[in-house]
């Protein structure tokens, strides 16, 4: 990269579980990668730490670096680490008469916030302690009907005495979370002007600002989440902006969030930035997708604890509802990521009731993290497997940084795995792989089959520390369009929140009933024919939320530093037939109705979207109609975005790549193998199996039966050979 006096960076930041990552790309798309351990307890440690290990490469100061960036960008774990570790503070909770043990009935099925087959054994589960203790949550009187009208007013001085007990409890701040409250805010607001009476500086959040959506259990955790992480989560943001400063860094730093936009740090609500980590690799995909065409993409993340995957069908990314943190439910819809326990620290054992060899869910972690790490870690994992099997050179771990001690990683997986199972030491190195490889490939099959989906179709991308070691073994038999792996796989996270927009999306819940609309059985349609028969306050609100969302919307984008006519917004909208419990989500296309054809655009949209998704068959008409929750995106490209160029090929030769050569350990025994240094590799070159192909913080392992062709971005596509 050029590292000259007037060039200019794109940066991004994304600080994992285990390492936090650095991309620099310069104007013309090349790029220096950065790795740092991260330092749980000071994420501003290991967020400058990754850039200054970039700057290193690219031989100029971290000054230079940041001062040169044109856009700085930032991924944190931050919010999620402190809900999941419970490191929050003492909050109090204002919520409806009759309701305040909500947060500790959870949910009805899910009520244990477990994976669904520990789930099923309810008995011998234990609840997760309320985020809010229930000695803190108080009910107020007030009741607000399902048609947002007032039908018990707020009962003032009961109110203003809850506030006080509160205050004298010395919470650090108070949720406010009513029944009704998505429909008429109005009581939640007026509690909010009483806590500013009695207690001006009480930190407070209430649940018709953060997510004025229907479903009380969700919106209440998210509520107080917001309220738990913000002050540590703003004071993190305020730490970075103020040492970027000193550093000569004058723009805004850009946050990542769960939903899969950019927000400036200033703005930001902290809930938003929860499960944002993983986040970034689905949109570089999504990034990437358009550049090669392709309809249909699968995003798979190899980290050091976890295995993620995503679709991404030719509409694109699919949100969670209400996905979990930690084990709490939370309101704000979440880009979907499904995730198992299998990465590069995963621990493997001998069960003993079976004799028989498993491999996760565990991990070592970042501390002491697998046995080779030489930090105190005893129980063998998968990179200690590929250690063992000369896959990952020991003597150039992150470029040389990090040495590994393969010695103590023979010895962990001799007297762990292969003793007891009767194997040398390299069969259960190689066992290792194979059973965490097949677990990836499961979770792979499952996602594909459950939507009925053909591998055929779909491109597959290969990232994370350890994707492009194991991806050939969690791919096989899978017959994918094509697999790639970018050559800046193990911080493609990072590279892919350098391709996001500035985004916020906004939800309200208008909850509204449709009357039993007249229904043709011949053309199996409803079909309205006046206004009248469409209640005119269903209408107002409608109307009156979608209105709500476009000012925020306007609002909150002019924070962001665009103008309204630079601002794009996409409106969908969430129905279901009367008596389901989940909505279907469709494109809206009215953001207001004044007349019959704007009712018969909504239901045509939802229907046409239920048959694509369950067939017409179960159409259930007679239910009538429900509209749930109105959404709005607003977006705008930020001020920089990288810029990929197209190279030529250069033949398939790619002997000037050569390193050198080692004996690497596969099924069929140990081969003399081919190292390549990915650096030094050009578009059309060819790599055929065995080979590894190694870069400073990635080991690209091509089996016996593979092959890999580079291709004229310089990703990898890997092939059977």
């Amino acid at each position: 990269m050029n590292a000259g006096q007037d060039e200019k960076y794109i940066v991004y930041i994304d600080t994992g579980g285990t390492f936090s990552d650095a991309i620099v790309i310069g104007r013309d798309g090349t790029f220096v990668t950065g790795k740092s351990p991260t330092t749980s307890d000071n994420l501003v440690e290991c967020f400058f730490g990754s850039i200054e290990s970039a700057a290193e490469k690219m031989g100029i100061t971290l000054k230079e670096l940041v001062s040169k960036a044109m856009l700085l960008g930032f991924g944190t774990t931050a919010g999620t680490n402190a809900v999941i570790a419970r490191i929050v503070p003492k909050i109090g909770m204002i919520t409806t008469k009759g309701f305040e043990d909500t947060s500790t009935i959870m949910r009805l099925g899910r009520w244990v916030g477990l994976p669904r087959l520990e789930g099923l054994h309810i008995a011998g589960s234990d609840k997760p302690e309320p985020l809010v203790p229930r000695t803190l949550t108080k009910g107020v009187t007030e009741r607000i009907d399902s048609l947002g009208k007032v039908f018990i007013p707020l009962y003032e001085e009961e109110t203003r005495k809850i506030v006080k007990e509160l205050v004298e409890e010395k919470v650090e701040g108070i949720a406010v979370c009513l029944l009704w409250s998505f429909l008429n805010d109005t009581h939640e607001k007026r509690i909010k002007e009483i806590i500013a009476e009695i207690a001006p500086d009480m930190p407070v959040s209430i649940s018709s600002e953060i997510m004025p959506i229907i479903r009380e259990y969700a919106r209440f955790n998210t509520t107080v989440i917001d309220l738990c992480i913000g002050k540590p989560v703003r004071r993190l943001f305020s730490e970075v902006r103020g040492t970027l400063k000193k550093l000569g860094y004058e723009k805004e730093l850009l946050v990542l969030q769960g939903g899969g936009g950019l927000s400036r740090s200033e703005v930001v609500d902290p809930v938003f930035t929860l499960n944002s980590g993983p986040v970034g690799g689905l949109i570089g995909v999504e990034f990437w997708k358009e550049i090669y065409g392709f309809e249909n993409a699968i995003s798979s993340d190899v980290g050091g604890t976890s295995f993620d995957v995503s679709l991404i069908p030719k509409e694109g990314p699919t949100y969670i509802r209400e996905p979990l943190v930690g084990r709490y439910m939370v309101a704000n819809p979440m880009l979907e990521i499904t995730c198992v326990g299998a990465g590069g620290g995963t621990m493997a054992y001998v069960d003993p009731a079976v004799n028989r060899l498993r491999v996760g869910p565990e991990s070592a972690g970042a501390v002491p993290g697998p046995v080779c790490y030489d930090q105190g870690g005893t129980e063998p994992t998968v990179t200690d497997a590929d250690v063992v099997m000369n896959r990952i050179n020991p003597d150039y771990f992150l470029g040389g940084k990090m040495r590994l001690n393969k010695d103590k990683a023979i010895k962990a997986i001799e007297e762990k795995i292969a003793g007891p199972l009767g194997m040398t030491v390299e069969e259960a190195a190689l066992s290792i792989c194979e059973v965490i490889d097949e677990s990836m490939g499961g979770l792979l099959r499952v996602k594909l089959n459950e939507k009925g989906l053909n591998s055929r179709d779909f491109a597959l991308f290969a990232f994370g520390g350890a994707g492009a070691t194991h991806c050939g073994g969690y791919v096989r038999g899978l017959k994918f369009k094509k697999v790639i792996i970018p050559p800046y796989a193990a911080t493609f996270s990072a590279f892919g929140a350098s391709t996001a927009n500035i985004m916020h999306r906004y939800m309200a819940s208008p909850y509204i009933v449709m009357p039993k609309l007249p229904y043709d059985i011949t053309t199996q349609q409803f079909e309205l024919t006046s206004l009248d028969e469409f209640p005119s306050e269903a209408i107002e609100r409608f109307n009156r939320m979608y209105q709500g969302l476009e000012d925020r919307a306007y609002k909150e984008m002019k924070e962001e530093g665009f103008k309204p006519e630079e601002v794009r917004v996409h409106y969908e909208i969430q129905m279901r037939y009367g008596g389901q419990l989940y909505e279907v989500v469709c494109p809206c296309p009215v953001n207001r109705i004044n007349s019959v054809q704007d009712v018969m655009s909504l239901i045509r949209s939802y229907e046409n979207e239920y048959v694509k998704m369950y067939g017409k068959g179960v159409m259930y008409a007679q239910g009538g109609i429900e509209i749930i929750t109105l959404i709005l995106e607003a977006w705008a490209p930020p001020a920089a975005k990288p810029v990929i160029p197209k190279r030529d090929r250069v033949g398939e030769d790619a002997t000037p790549a050569l390193k050198g050569e080692r004996e690497v350990y596969f099924s069929e025994g140990y081969f003399n193998t081919p190292i390549y240094a990915i650096q030094k590799l050009q578009p059309g070159n060819l790599a055929l199996g065995p080979a590894i192909i190694e870069g400073d913080d990635i080991t690209l392992v091509v089996s016996p039966d593979n092959k890999v062709t580079v291709d004229e971005y310089l990703n990898m596509i890997l092939e059977e050979s």
